[in-house]
């Protein structure tokens, strides 16, 4: 008898945790921190997924310790020599997990990384996972065959952000229409009890206060299509 499908919701997923400060002649210049996730090493699909995102997190490393490390060196010098005080830099990896049903698992990574100034900037990136097979599930996968998904995207992002307007709830920028397709990525998406939840960067179609925009976009029937 076949076993049935591991259902998302039994994954026990953990929390992988590391933190460091470097220092510049004695001084704390960059606080490092990462979370990410960590799934069991069985079935072999899950065991990807798991080892996909300890290579995000070491190439995140790399680039804190590597690039990013020697630009706070430099920022420091600088002002000390210029006899001004220097606020440490900061990065950080964080992740949420969003969805867990219907054999679908879907969170999202946020990295970000403070470098002087008023405030940080933060990039995201969300994965929707088949499991326990672990592949990845596309944005289209979740719309019937053939149907014109992009445009029902649109039109639903389109309906919200005219709604938020005029309640005065969010603020976007004067040309968001025009701003609108350059700025969609189809990977740009992870899912939610509401739907499909897409987003934007930070300032590609509103201001800096607005965060990431994020849009649910309800599921075409009553559940996630089947992969």
């Amino acid at each position: 008898m076949k076993k049935a499908p591991m259902a998302a919701e039994a994954i026990s997923i953990e929390t992988e945790v590391w933190k460091r400060v470097l220092c510049w002649e004695d001084e704390p210049i960059l606080h490092l921190s990462l979370q990410f996730p960590k799934l069991p090493d069985t079935p072999p699909g899950l065991r990807r997924i798991g080892r996909y995102y300890h290579q995000i997190a070491e190439q995140w490393k790399r680039r804190w310790e590597g690039r990013l490390y020697a630009q706070a060196q430099a920022a420091a010098r600088s002002a000390r020599e210029a006899s001004h005080l220097f606020r440490s830099w900061e990065a950080r990896l964080t992740y949420s997990v969003t969805y867990q049903q219907d054999g679908l698992l879907s969170l999202y990574l946020d990295a970000y990384e403070y470098t002087g100034g008023a405030h940080g900037l933060t990039v995201r990136h969300g994965d929707t996972w088949q499991v326990p097979e672990g592949t990845p599930r596309a944005l289209h996968t979740f719309f019937p065959p053939h149907s014109r998904w992009r445009r029902q995207i649109f039109s639903e992002i389109c309906r919200q952000i005219e709604s938020r307007v005029k309640a005065g709830d969010s603020l976007f920028a004067d040309d968001w229409e025009h701003r609108l397709a350059p700025a969609f990525d189809p990977e740009h998406f992870y899912l939610t009890s509401e739907g499909i939840s897409v987003f934007f960067p930070l300032y590609s179609i509103a201001p800096y206060a607005e965060g990431i925009p994020a849009f649910p976009i309800p599921f075409p029937g009553d559940h996630p299509a089947p992969a």
